[in-house]
């Protein structure tokens, strides 16, 4: 089974609800202001594609954000 872990190997159980035209890049913003000015991309975790920002999110997209700190 997949699971998503952060560094120190716990399970990242955290799932948002979005409307409908969400794109990655407001994805970014709704977890953190920060993490959206710094967006990068996103990548798509099922697929391992990259996703440009202005890129809707469609229905069960599991996104992984990449941004500078």
């Amino acid at each position: 089974m997949n699971k998503l872990e952060d560094s120190e190997g716990r399970v990242i159980p955290d799932c948002f609800l979005m409307p409908a035209k969400t794109t990655a890049l407001d994805f970014a913003f709704r977890l953190h202001t920060d993490i959206g000015k710094n967006f990068i991309r996103a990548v798509n975790v099922k697929t391992k594609i990259a996703m440009k920002k202005e890129q809707e999110l469609v229905h069960r997209d599991v996104i992984e954000i990449v941004f500078n700190k």
